[in-house]
């Protein structure tokens, strides 16, 4: 071999040498940088209050009894229920019908157990609640209910009919 094809041949031979992942035993290997991602920093607003709030003031519980009072006059019949006799206010709607009376609720419980079961409705139950108020749950025969709640208002009692 010439000393030119014998330099080329071992140039060739250390180029393939340096290339390759072999570079003898005491060769470590090369890092390889990660990326990493570190997020920027943010600002968060804080409410900062412009001025002093008013105080709290106690406020009144609407009376609920009073907000039901009917002003108009009373019919004699709701949806087929009697009203009672000695009605002083009443009104109502589809849904239901209330009136004022100055009796007592037995005077109320005892008329409507009287004149509802000549019309076939009976007392399926019977609830008390404060200041003897009362509800009564009728039933007829068709499976329909009428609700007479009573209330007490000062001297007169507050008649609710729901059918």
């Amino acid at each position: 071999m010439t000393k030119l094809s014998t330099a080329m041949l071992l140039s060739f031979a250390l180029t393939l040498t340096a290339c390759s992942g072999f570079a003898g035993p005491t060769a470590s290997p090369t890092p390889v940088p990660t990326l990493t991602f570190t997020p920027l920093p943010t600002s968060t607003a804080t409410f900062t209050p412009t001025s002093t709030p008013a105080p709290l003031l106690p406020t009144e519980t609407p009376d609920v009894v009073s907000a039901l009072a009917p002003e108009g006059e009373p019919a004699s019949e709701w949806q087929g229920i009697p009203i009672m006799p000695g009605a002083i206010a009443g009104e109502g709607d589809e849904e239901n019908y209330v009136f004022t009376i100055r009796a007592t609720a037995q005077e109320v419980q005892d008329y409507y157990e009287l004149e509802l079961g000549k019309l076939g409705w009976q007392l399926l139950t019977r609830g008390e609640g404060k200041n003897a108020s009362l509800m009564l749950i009728f039933m007829n025969d068709a499976a329909d209910m009428v609700t007479v709640s009573i209330l007490v208002k000062g001297d007169v009692l507050l008649v609710l009919l729901v059918k």
